[in-house]
């Protein structure tokens, strides 16, 4: 693996919530079984008590473990799907703390505008919105003609978390094409459970795609970085939908 590709894997491990140093002894450690720390610390040119310090924090998250032998310890990575719970662990506790401050909350404004810049940010807004529709609601979403919404969440690893969230609650997306989208929203149709699609075909949008939830909306702009404009408002919602729902009466597929 490249110093490139690892520097790219230890930062998206900090997002993660890993210390660079946590997350450069973990990425050293996977190739190996059963090794000391005295290769690990030559493995990541980190100081000896740094290593120390993150393997016993590593230890303590679940991806590390130790045997000994011959009277010293020797490490092994635990599964990278190890993360996926600590994720889970962290959304329960984050529901909960949301929970227990909502009490305290002095009330979200009737309307409200909150602007995600970066891909990061853009996916998890995404995710947030979704895990908080209700069950058997609807996304209307007027196309863009770029392929970044769907590229970059599946780059990212968060494809197979909102096909999840979505299929479990049983969403289904209404999606207003183009007609340079035919082909691929043919084929869309077929591997996405719940999607459905029409072409307008005086539509063009450019790099701008708008997603109609229930009682907001999104703008996703994609140019570099992507910023996602989202507006809450019931009215606002509904009166987009209604524009949205003109618009697919007059397209077909």
């Amino acid at each position: 693996m490249s110093k490139n590709t690892d520097d790219s894997t230890v930062k998206r491990l900090e997002q993660l919530g890993l210390s660079e140093k946590e997350a450069r002894v973990y990425v050293a450690l996977l190739p190996y079984r059963d090794i000391g720390s005295s290769k690990l610390i030559h493995a990541t040119g980190l100081h000896g008590q740094f290593v120390y310090d993150a393997l016993e924090h590593l230890e303590e998250l679940g991806l590390v473990k130790y045997v000994i032998q011959r009277g010293r310890k020797k490490f092994t990575a635990n599964t990278p799907n190890r993360l996926l719970s600590l994720i889970d662990e962290k959304r329960l506790a984050a529901h909960s703390i949301a929970k227990e401050l909502q009490q305290r909350f002095a009330g979200q404004r009737e309307q409200d505008i909150e602007v995600y810049q970066g891909d990061e940010a853009f996916i998890a807004r995404q995710l947030q919105i979704l895990e908080t529709m209700p069950a058997d609601s609807c996304i209307d979403a007027i196309a863009c003609e770029t392929e970044r919404y769907s590229a970059t969440i599946k780059a990212y690893g968060g494809w197979a978390e909102r096909e999840r969230v979505r299929l479990d609650k049983r969403i289904r997306i209404r999606y207003l094409g183009t007609e340079n989208q035919r082909t691929r929203l043919r084929e869309r149709e077929k591997e996405e459970p719940l999607f459905e699609y029409r072409i307008f075909p005086a539509l063009y949008t450019g790099l701008v795609n708008t997603d109609i939830w229930p009682d907001n909306i999104t703008l996703n702009i994609f140019g570099d970085p992507i910023v996602s404009l989202t507006i809450t408002g019931k009215e606002i919602a509904d009166g987009y939908r209604s524009f949205f729902e003109a618009l697919w009466k007059l397209s077909a597929k």
